[in-house]
């Protein structure tokens, strides 16, 4: 068997290797660049088979075709590794534009060679023929082959130089496996240009490139897809995590350090290479138990944990205190499922807990503020009233901590005589509370200069009005309580004289649990120069109650329906502990009528009619003291109204009720 014979089998057994190798490949085509490589292998496997029939060509004829045909399998490579190289460093596909350019340089070839060959290889002068091996013909070079061969060099050493540099930057547990595809990557190159400028012409040996590249593309294989080398970190992606603001740290199976971003560096106070290769838990303690307690299909887990860092070299020392960092542990899968690794991200989130805290501290000086401001827009204890029991209530809106501007006060207004008030200013906040205040106490100091209601609410007016707060305004009920001495024959009462600045009539009820509202309508205080304003004078006798309060409550809401008026005087009927029904005495029906005192004019409502309250009363029914009736409906229609609405504005109620 001739020389010529044997390299023609060893060419035709490398091709045999090289189908093999792309069925591999094939059989992972899920990993990035598979399609590229199978074929760049395959068009290795027809230069090496059309080189291996060229070999054994024995005339001139038989030795041109085979020498032709190999081209198809060269001219493929350099797109076909440029892809490859493209897509496995997770670039995505090759741009159009530059596959477009890289394919100029085949379709050429192949035209060349289909109509002049001799500008790539020349048979045509036998004392140019070289004779290889002495049997085999191997033509001269044409006058493109040197710009052809110049330009497969220059590209796939482009491609080849450009992986390289990828490969130099890979995690030190991981850098002799990307020197041995370096080396392997380039040595078909330097055997090439040998071969091309020395050997063929000198000794006439055979080309050995086919036979280095089978060992470039066992290399290839054997390094990215049997061993999934770089699979842990693609290396393209290795620029995104460079510049990540959270850290990250790369793990294998085995809880061992792959990769560190710098944030995770900064984070963990360690250099980078003093981290590669020893266990993850060694610098952050809480991977080992969340490693440990990971089982199949897990979820991501996270937790928080406190770190102190160690100083790194150029570290200021300010950045060395205790950091509170998220950690969060995910499983890294091929396409096939499989873990191969797993990741921790290092979320540094000492500023949001700072901000956190510093938010709650001003929550809490908030919350004091209110409280403070609160307990200035309304008396610590009401004062005693000859013949009359006083309650009251304030609520906040649901949902809220802001100062609320509703107020209410009784103060006295002469001798004999007292004061209450009970208003609601426009906003929340600060500003509320600075005109609520101005209200209160402005209502207060004209109460005790014996001025009459409707001259009050006329001069807060004026007042609101020069406050320059064209966003502020007021709404007010207020009134005078006068004690009515007893007849001879029966307990005395009072008489209020009652005056409204814009606000919600109160409701009287009387004794015999008859419900109506009382007041003339008046102007909103702060709007307007000149205010309309009302005196209504009533007489009420014992067991009487009158019931003050803010639209807050009937404006409570449960879904789109509000809590109303209605309600309201059905939850002041029931509230308390009612007298015995005396003869003659209206129905339920009857009880809250329209066209109530002082010209408050309404259509009649019955109390019973769709109101579905549960209103507390007195636990045995009997008659209650004056002060503990007006304490029952105060807290009977609060409790009505909180557990009525899902939402509800700020609510505050003042009680009456005349022993």
């Amino acid at each position: 068997m001739t020389q010529a014979a044997w390299c023609s089998a060893a060419l035709v057994s490398a091709g045999v290797i090289y189908l093999g190798l792309a069925a591999f490949v094939w059989s992972n085509r899920g990993v990035a660049g598979s399609y590229a490589l199978i074929t760049m292998l395959l068009g290795v496997k027809f230069w090496s088979l059309s080189y291996a029939l060229e070999l054994a060509s024995t005339t001139i004829p038989d030795a041109r075709v085979w020498a032709g045909l190999k081209y198809v399998g060269i001219v493929v490579l350099p797109p076909a590794l440029w892809s490859f190289v493209w897509q496995y460093t997770g670039r995505g596909r090759l741009p159009r534009p530059a596959l477009a350019a890289l394919l100029v340089h085949p379709v050429a070839v192949l035209t060349i060679l289909a109509t002049r060959q001799t500008l790539l290889q020349d048979y045509r002068d036998p004392d140019e023929v070289t004779w290889v091996l002495g049997t085999s013909p191997s033509p001269a070079d044409g006058d493109l082959f040197v710009y052809h061969q110049a330009y497969v060099g220059a590209v796939m050493l482009a491609a080849t130089g450009f992986l390289m540099w990828q490969l130099s930057r890979v995690a030190p547990p991981y850098r002799r496996q990307g020197r041995v595809l370096i080396v392997a990557s380039v040595v078909p190159f330097v055997a090439n240009v040998l071969w091309t400028s020395v050997a063929s012409d000198r000794w006439g040996v055979i080309d050995p490139t086919p036979f280095l590249f089978l060992v470039t593309g066992v290399v290839l294989v054997w390094g990215f897809f049997r061993l999934r080398l770089l699979n842990l970190l693609p290396v393209a992606r290795g620029l995104v995590l460079e510049q990540m603001g959270d850290g990250v740290v790369v793990l294998d199976l085995f809880g061992r350090v792959v990769d560190v971003n710098p944030a995770a560096s900064r984070l963990l106070g360690r250099d980078k290479f003093t981290m590669v290769g020893r266990r993850g838990a060694e610098f952050l303690p809480v991977l080992g138990p969340m490693l440990a307690a990971r089982g199949p299909g897990a979820p991501a887990d996270e937790t928080e944990v406190v770190i102190r860092r160690a100083a790194v070299a150029g570290q200021r020392a300010e950045d060395l205190d205790a950091r509170t960092v998220s950690v969060s542990l995910t499983d890294v899968r091929d396409a096939a499922g499989r873990v191969t690794a797993r990741l921790a991200v290092l979320h540094d989130v000492t500023e949001d807990r700072r901000t956190e805290s510093r938010l709650r501290e001003l929550l809490e000086e908030q919350t004091a503020l209110a409280e403070t401001l609160q307990q200035g827009l309304r008396p610590a204890q009401l004062p005693e009233i000859d013949g009359v029991s006083l309650a009251a209530r304030s609520v906040p809106a649901t949902g809220r901590v802001s100062v609320s501007g509703d107020f209410y006060d009784v103060h006295p207004a002469g001798p004999e005589r007292s004061a209450f008030v009970l208003g609601d200013v426009s906003g929340k906040g600060v500003h509320a509370a600075i005109m609520t205040s101005m209200a209160r106490y402005t209502a207060r100091t004209l109460s005790v200069q014996g001025w009459r209601p409707r001259q009050v609410l006329e001069q807060l007016n004026e007042a609101l009005l020069a406050a320059d707060d064209p966003e502020r305004f007021c709404t007010v009920v207020y009134g005078h309580v006068e004690r009515h001495p007893p007849p001879p024959d029966g307990p005395g009462g009072v008489r209020l004289t009652l005056a409204l600045g814009g606000h919600p009539p109160p409701l009287l009820r009387r004794r015999d649990r008859t419900v109506q509202p009382v007041g003339t309508p008046g102007t909103a205080l702060g709007l307007v120069p000149v205010v309309e304003i009302h005196e209504v004078h009533l007489d009420l006798a014992a067991g009487d109650v009158l019931l003050a309060y803010t639209d807050g409550v009937t404006e409570a809401r449960r879904g789109d329906e509000e809590f109303g008026e209605e309600r309201l005087a059905a939850v002041l009927a029931k509230v308390g502990a009612p007298p015995p029904r005396q003869a003659g005495a209206p129905h339920e029906e009857e009880l809250y009528r329209g066209g109530g005192v002082g010209g408050v004019g309404g259509v009649g409502v019955g109390v019973g009619v769709g109101v579905g309250l549960e209103v507390r009363t007195g636990a045995d029914g009997g008659p209650r003291g004056g002060h503990e009736l007006a304490e029952e409906v105060a807290e009977g229609v609060l409790d009505a109204v909180t557990n009525y609405a899902s939402s509800r504005d700020d609510v505050a109620v003042l009680v009456l009720a005349v022993r």
